[in-house]
């Protein structure tokens, strides 16, 4: 063949490839400009059919109409943009059930994530109204408080922060995918040296003097084991946290 012919074939094929790609850009343009009903006019038959049967499926599974529909507008963009493509709903999403169980398992996720910093706030206040009531218990049957028998509040306070820290964060750890867990070793190695920094961390706190760390009267835990558990309350009320401290669910 003539080179002169192959270049001119050659620069063809790229203007041609070029016009197509403008022509997607301007029609992903217009999807992304388009209301619901202006994507719902777009879908090819049997993608139409796909998002029909996704909604009657997600109205089965206990979902009232509208929030169905939204859920189905919410995939009209990118099941268009597919399209073009020549990438069937079926093809991008699975079957009409793998889909129901991926939005609802996604909404439950929405639901269980709490931010770190909320869960170890949680944790610590329900283990510190935990440990304030059983100290305040064993101090009505001890004669004679001491640092072998009880702990003062300040080492109390510095436990139940560092248990809050680390059990929410190996709550949070169990629930991430098994892809994004680390592995169960490092999981276990972050744990030990956690306890060992408390446990240094409580001894050193031990050794001060007694008006900076004192042992708490029976009825003060008491009162302060019902005190932090109420405001504990107010905390995962006013954040909506409704997990489990300890399950994640």
């Amino acid at each position: 063949m003539d080179p002169r012919e192959k270049n001119k074939q050659a620069q063809s094929k790229q203007q041609a490839k070029v016009a197509k790609k403008h022509e997607q850009a301007k029609i992903a343009q217009e999807v992304a400009q388009a209301t619901p009903e202006q994507l719902q006019a777009k879908l090819s038959k049997r993608n139409e059919d796909y998002l029909f049967k996704l909604h009657k499926a997600l109205v089965e599974n206990g979902q009232t109409d509208q929030e169905a529909q939204k859920q189905v507008d919410n995939l009209l963009q990118e099941v268009i943009d597919n399209q073009i493509k020549g990438i069937p709903a079926r093809q991008l999403y699975g079957t009409v059930a793998t889909k129901v169980d991926a939005i609802f398992h996604k909404k439950i996720e929405a639901k269980n994530h709490v931010e770190f910093w909320k869960l170890s706030v949680d944790s610590s206040l329900f283990i510190a109204a935990l440990f304030l009531v059983m100290f305040g218990i064993m101090g009505f049957f001890v004669k004679h408080p001491s640092r072998e028998n009880q702990m003062g509040i300040v080492t109390t306070i510095l436990i139940c922060i560092f248990w809050g820290i680390l059990l929410s964060w190996f709550n949070q750890q169990m629930m991430l995918d098994k892809k994004k867990r680390k592995p169960m070793w490092q999981s276990v190695v972050i744990l030990i040296v956690g306890l060992i920094v408390m446990y240094v961390g409580s001894m050193l706190v031990q050794l001060l003097p007694a008006a900076i760390n004192p042992i708490l009267p029976p009825i003060v835990n008491v009162i302060l084991a019902a005190l932090v558990y109420g405001i504990r309350w107010l905390f995962r009320h006013y954040y909506h946290i409704t997990i489990n401290t300890f399950s994640g669910r």
